[in-house]
């Protein structure tokens, strides 16, 4: 038999790596990065993990209007998910902060395979000039249990709006599976956020749900227009990856259903809702209630047949594409 304290510390080790194993935020690099932990956020330190506190050891500057990445630390992926990146004014949030959403991520996030993957985002220009707090949530996709992960990281924005009019148009971060909040992701599926933003990545391979429950629309958000002339619209991004990817979180039609091709610049019409239309094979949209309005598809893709393709010779462990909502 082996000694007791040997049981312990092989039991101590165990329970460090499992805790290690896990996802955190590196980049933005965190408020109070030596105390994070690993764990789901709770009631109790909700949100960003107030409970660390706001020690701030790096100042993160990210200028309105550019483009920026998000990066993790950690290897229990957990088959990925869905996560959100959003900010607040306050410069130490509480409870009652409001944080919006200025990019959503569907399936593959924060990566899949034991791995994390970094992600691109832009910082919409409508963020105001000043200190802020960058949040990171993220609900997995076999956690085993409805979990919520949110780290927050004190930013510095430059260049930014002068006042908050246009943020505060932007949707509200999705909150599910903590507290009084009765709402709950779905489990071994990624999350489709019911109002993820204008700006949407979807893997290639998301196999999304909504969430259940009648709060799951309290975080909403106005989503009107918010000065770059968007609205809100209905409809959802496209992923780029080599097959059709669901265009809409709630109801996704199957792949291949927009096989319909219209060729035609800016405003056209469509036939089957919630398809992706082709322009040729360099735009591509949605239809939305018999409308579609055209847009570039991203670097390295293609429209064809209704399918929004990665073509040959482009790399990437993912394609995805961020579709402006109209």
């Amino acid at each position: 038999m082996a000694p007791i304290n040997s049981l312990a510390l092989a039991a101590t080790a165990l329970l460090s790596s499992i805790v290690s194993a896990h996802i955190k935020l590196e980049n933005p690099v965190p408020f109070a990065k030596d105390k994070l932990d690993t764990s789901p956020i709770t009631a109790s330190d909700f949100p960003c993990k107030l409970t660390n506190g706001f020690a701030i050891s790096t100042m993160n500057t990210m200028q309105a209007g550019s483009q920026q990445t998000v990066k993790f630390a950690g290897t229990a992926v957990h088959g990925g998910g869905s996560c959100q990146l959003a900010i607040t004014l306050d410069k130490e949030p509480t409870a009652n902060s409001k944080f919006k959403v200025i990019h959503s991520m569907e399936g593959g996030c924060p990566g899949v395979d034991g791995g994390t993957t970094p992600f691109p985002f832009t910082v919409p220009k409508e963020v105001p000039s000043g200190q802020a707090t960058f949040a990171w949530t993220w609900f997995a996709k076999l956690s085993g249990a409805p979990e919520m992960y949110m780290n927050c990281a004190p930013v510095e924005i430059t260049g930014g709006a002068s006042d908050a009019s246009g943020f505060d148009k932007l949707p509200d971060m999705f909150v599910a599976n903590v507290g009084t909040a009765e709402c709950t992701s779905p489990q071994n599926f990624d999350t489709a956020f019911p109002n993820p933003g204008e700006s949407v990545a979807r893997s290639s391979n998301v196999n999304a749900k909504p969430p259940t429950g009648s709060g799951c629309d309290a975080g909403a958000g106005s989503g009107s227009d918010s000065g770059s002339g968007s609205g809100s619209g209905s409809g959802s991004g496209s992923g780029s990856g080599s097959d059709s990817v669901p265009s809409s979180p709630s109801a996704a039609p199957p792949s291949g259903s927009g096989s319909a091709s219209e060729s035609a610049g800016g405003n056209s019409g469509c036939g089957t809702e919630g398809a992706i239309v082709c322009s040729g094979t360099g735009q591509f949209g949605l239809c939305n209630h018999g409308k579609v309005v055209f847009q570039p598809v991203a670097a390295g893709t293609t429209c064809q047949n209704g399918k929004i393709l990665k073509k040959r010779g482009f790399s990437g462990r993912y394609a995805r594409d961020v579709v402006r909502r109209n």
